[in-house]
């Protein structure tokens, strides 16, 4: 696919740096129209354009701006492939999955990836919820047979009136 040199006196060309970078964002992350773009355009930078410009400012300026963007989270990916799920990386791991499946070429084999990626650390929360939730478990158990341990104890002491018995029972159990 070739694209076509832009005409020199590009209105989308001519923008301010932070103006072109606010589009190719309107268009890759927002994922807007070029219909919905226009109008953006227009309002906030007052520029008038048609789909035709913003198409080639699409593959020009926009899609390699993606792209250069999703290198820089490359990272947090190798993070991520060592187990160190942090939520903001799983969610541009989720944007940059849309953006690849989305593009103009699809690439499925990143999309897999990073959907692995996030499944993995779904996988690994709930594991980790579920080790919590035992240890709690456990802790419960053994604070329940430290008390009946005490209790057994106190019932076996012969020594003891009814009215001690009853008092030590309320400081093992908390009453």
């Amino acid at each position: 696919m070739t694209t076509r040199k832009p005409r020199g006196d590009s209105k989308l060309d001519a923008l301010a740096p932070s103006q072109k970078e606010q589009l190719a964002e309107w268009l890759t992350v927002e994922n807007l129209t070029y219909a919905e773009a226009r109008t953006r355009v227009a309002e906030q930078f007052g520029v008038f354009t048609t789909a035709s410009a913003l198409q080639s400012f699409y593959s020009r300026f926009a899609a390699p701006w993606s792209y250069a963007r999703a290198a820089g989270d490359a990272e947090a990916f190798a993070s991520l492939m060592e187990g160190k799920f942090e939520p903001a990386a799983i969610k541009a791991a989720k944007q940059l999955a849309f953006t690849a499946l989305t593009s103009p070429q699809p690439d499925l084999k990143t999309a897999k990836t990073l959907f692995k990626i996030v499944g993995d650390s779904a996988k690994l929360t709930l594991a980790q919820e579920k080790i919590s939730l035992d240890a709690r478990k456990v802790a419960l158990l053994e604070k329940k047979a430290a008390q009946a341990d005490a209790a057994s104890a106190v019932t076996s002491d012969a020594k003891l009136s009814d009215e001690e018995k009853f008092a030590r029972y309320r400081q093992i159990f908390g009453g």
